[in-house]
């Protein structure tokens, strides 16, 4: 089933609300994910949960960039919002599939992804997300962080008036990073979870 959201909808900035079934973990990754940081059952399933509010605060993001009808300050805000999920310097590079099979890749920083999405030139943007996402197991890195991916899928249509002038489903693999960094407010390490790089494959027609 797909959750087709409008760009001319209202929309809230906050994470509540969200579909459940929007992030899914096999039970034997549950074990896995238990096992490489040594977390307990209910502080798995509140990782899981942050981490889809995450991926979900970033679609919500993306959606008011990208709409018409949003006014500059607010589309501004939400562009200072989204930059702040995701690590120092993230990046999305991105592999798009023309409709005559041409490939081509494309790499941009976050920041430069988000700023495009604010001056897309149409005059009505609609974007599908499918409720197919989901994370893998997170596995630690040399650096001591731990690293997982999220996946999720989109359709977007462009128009001018009327007339549909560009369509595309991309497949976008986004890092996630949990990091146990010190709280300066609670005087103490907590967890805390980024979005990192993102692989986008894009499908043109």
């Amino acid at each position: 089933m797909q959750r087709i959201i409008v760009l001319i909808a209202v929309l809230s900035f906050t994470a509540n609300g969200f579909s459940q079934g929007s992030i899914t973990l096999g039970s034997s990754s549950q074990v896995h994910f238990a096992e490489v940081i040594n977390l307990s059952s209910t502080e798995i399933k509140v990782f899981i949960n942050r981490t889809r509010q995450k991926v979900d605060e970033f679609q919500e993001f993306m959606i008011i960039l990208a709409s018409k009808e949003e006014s500059r300050e607010r589309k501004n805000l939400a562009e200072k919002e989204a930059l702040k999920l995701f690590y120092p310097n993230a990046r999305i590079e991105t592999t798009i599939t023309s409709a005559q099979g041409v490939k081509e890749v494309v790499s941009r920083t976050i920041k430069e992804y988000l700023y495009r999405l604010k001056i897309l030139p149409y005059t009505k943007v609609v974007i599908e997300f499918y409720d197919i996402a989901y994370v893998t197991t997170f596995a630690k890195g040399r650096d001591g962080r731990y690293y997982g991916t999220a996946t999720i899928f989109q359709k977007f249509t462009g128009f001018n008036g009327d007339d549909m002038v560009y369509s595309s489903v991309t497949k976008k693999e986004i890092e996630v990073i949990l990091e146990n960094i010190e709280d300066e407010f609670y005087g103490e390490k907590r967890w805390k979870i980024f979005l990192g790089d993102i692989k986008a494959s894009e499908a043109r027609s």
